[in-house]
Order: structure tokens, then sequence, then C-alpha cells
């Protein structure tokens, strides 16, 4: 494994973590270890389009509310099944990941939803950061599932 691939490993070793730690009862939500996954400046691609933002005070503020959101729903567990990494250069790769979300829906069902999201990471200064992801259609996928 090179050294880059090894870091990106780590950052969503931790990512991961962080975000079904995030999910459990009591929530353990680790802002400041999110906030360090991203570069100062990102862009998500969705099926709502295309948006960037800075990592400051709004998007720390946003961390939470999400969070909360997928324990509304009855999100129990967020964790990564797969990752797959692939080098652009020494300093950037994009990060397949494949994630699994357990759930206890309204009507008191268990189920998963599986996804998957791509993340372009660089390490330019040292450390690996997220400056971009693209992920499916989250909406719609709660609503399938009885979750909204």
């Amino acid at each position: 494994m090179s050294p880059l691939e090894t870091k990106v490993r780590a950052l969503f070793d931790a990512y991961g973590k962080r975000s079904d730690d995030a999910l459990q009862n009591p929530p353990r939500e680790d802002v400041e270890g999110m906030i360090a996954s991203f570069a100062s400046f990102f862009v998500e691609s969705s099926p709502k389009g295309v948006i960037g933002g800075a990592n400051d005070d709004r998007f720390r503020q946003v961390i939470p509310t999400g969070f909360a959101r997928y324990r509304r729903v009855g999100g129990k567990h967020m964790t990564i099944k797969g990752i797959r990494v692939i080098e652009l250069d020494r300093l950037h790769a994009v990060a397949d990941v494949d994630w699994q979300f357990d759930y206890v829906n309204k009507a008191g069902k268990t189920g998963q939803v599986t996804f998957t999201n791509f993340y372009c990471v660089t390490i330019a200064g040292g450390t690996p950061r997220i400056f971009a992801y693209m992920t499916p259609d989250e909406d719609q996928a709660m609503q399938e599932h009885g979750l909204v």
C-alpha cells in the first residue's frame, strides 16, 4: 500500500467511526474531528446540484444538525463497508466509499440503506483532507425505506 493510500484509508477509518459514534445513544459527536476531515473549502455534488462552502463556523453548526436528522429518522449505525482508493498523483486521490446506514423506521422495522459516495482527497500540507464529494439521492432512499 502506498503512503497516499495509507493516509486516505486512515482518514476514512476515523471519519467512519465519528459518523457511527454520532448516531449512538447518547450521541458522541466529534465536531472538531469532522471539521478537520475537510479542506478549508470544499464542493458537494448531489441530485440537488453542486454547492461549495467554506470550512467555517456555519459548517461547524451544520454537522450536529445533520447527525440529529439521521437519529430523528431512526438511524442507529453508519458504517463503512468498503473503501477503494484511486491515486491520481502523489498528492490526490479519489476514495470510493461504500456506506451502510442501519435504522429502525417509524413502523419499528429495522433495515439498512447502502450507498456509495466518492470523495476527492488531497494530502497537500501533509494531512489528508476532503475537498469534494459526490453523493446519491439521500432523500429518495430515506423515503423508499419509510424513514421520512
